[in-house]
């Protein structure tokens, strides 16, 4: 997961930068952008806006499967007890929310136990993104120390 900008005012100007980083370094490490996922600044606005579908759509072209990822934020909590992800897929051009009830993840509770584990640990202090990067290049936005701390905790 790579976070690109903490503000998405910045990411409809700005996001061909990344994109760009991004992609060259997914395809140095034969990885695949699979999707998008974006939280609003509303605590209960869960729907996605233009940005979020702009830039979903943009990685549906390269990879079909694409998922847009809106996080509930009124169902996010340190525990992480409950599902607070909401799952977009792309068809006709659309992006359509699937249903709930079914199991977008292959084993969520051990999802759940994970990001209970980053949270309380305050990963999210040493968390970089794209804006962090450009403010001094020393920061690396690919979050190393999160990703290792996430395979330790798999």
């Amino acid at each position: 997961m790579i976070r690109a900008f903490h503000s998405s005012r910045f990411l409809s100007r700005c996001f061909p930068l990344p994109s760009f980083q991004v992609d060259s370094w997914c395809k140095e490490n034969s990885y695949v952008i699979a999707g998008y996922y974006q939280a609003n600044e509303r605590l209960k606005d869960t729907s996605p806006n233009q940005v979020a579908e702009k830039v979903a759509s943009r990685i549906a072209e390269s990879f079909s499967d694409a998922a847009l990822i809106m996080v509930d934020n009124h169902k996010f909590t340190m525990e992480c007890n409950e599902q607070s992800l909401i799952v977009y897929e792309h068809h006709d051009n659309k992006w359509r929310c699937t249903d709930p009830n079914t199991d977008f993840c292959e084993d969520w509770s051990e999802v759940q136990r994970i990001a209970a584990c980053l949270l309380e640990s305050k990963s999210y202090d040493s968390l970089v993104d794209f804006d962090n990067h450009l403010d001094d290049l020393r920061n690396d936005w690919t979050n190393p120390e999160i990703n290792k701390a996430v395979l330790h905790l798999c």
